[in-house]
């Protein structure tokens, strides 16, 4: 019996989480549109957490096949744990580069853990901790707290991200060293991104469109 993940377990896990991901983040704008707010930030914040997972995923296995040499089953159990983490997940997330294009109270709020609080009072009703002891005599937060904005602005934040991966994909004929992922950004996919009008608000950057139109003039 093996004690490690196969080559083919590693691409596969980081295609599917991908694939996942755009599943949960076409599902949030379904209920967007419905005016389930709470469960649209939730599947968003899910939608991020496979991204991330995928990327890491990916970063690991090309690291290791590039340099000729996996680690051995002790790292790699304990690496795998790390996958468990929704908060680990969150920050791996904008640390693939991306912290220098969002908003610097933005990223604090992810490397502080209130994206995964918010994620939580999306989906549960419930009293504040403080200390591991509960709050009895704080307000109870209700999912319905959770505003239209909130969901608005991660789905934003995600659908910049993607077509962003599209147009490199489109530009330089590749975008991810893993042909299966490279084979999921297709021009319907494309077409579905461009359909969500809205923006975050949130980034600090152009988009990658935006940058080869500027350095085409």
């Amino acid at each position: 019996m093996r004690e490690q993940l196969t080559k083919y377990k590693f691409r596969k896990i980081a295609t599917e989480a991908y694939k996942n991901g755009l599943r949960l983040h076409f599902d949030s704008i379904l209920l967007f549109k419905n005016k389930s707010f709470p469960s649209a930030f939730q599947l968003s914040v899910l939608a991020l957490e496979e991204f991330s997972k995928s990327h890491w995923v990916e970063h690991y296995y090309y690291s290791s096949v590039v340099n000729d040499n996996f680690p051995d089953k002790d790292f790699e159990q304990e690496w795998l744990n790390l996958l468990y983490f929704h908060p680990k997940k969150q920050k791996a997330f904008f640390g693939w580069g991306m912290s220098r294009d969002y908003s610097s109270k933005f990223i604090k709020m992810i490397e502080n853990g209130e994206l995964e609080l918010k994620k939580q009072k999306a989906t549960y009703v419930g009293l504040k901790k403080r200390k591991k002891v509960v709050d009895v005599n704080g307000k109870i937060s209700l999912p319905t707290q959770i505003t239209e904005l909130d969901a608005k602005q991660l789905i934003s934040l995600l659908n910049d991200y993607l077509k962003d991966q599209f147009e490199m994909k489109r530009y330089y004929e590749f975008h991810f060293d893993i042909a299966e992922k490279d084979a999921l950004l297709t021009d319907d996919l494309h077409h579905e991104l461009k359909k969500w009008k809205h923006r975050s608000g949130l980034k600090r950057t152009p988009s990658f469109a935006t940058r080869l139109k500027k350095s085409s003039r």
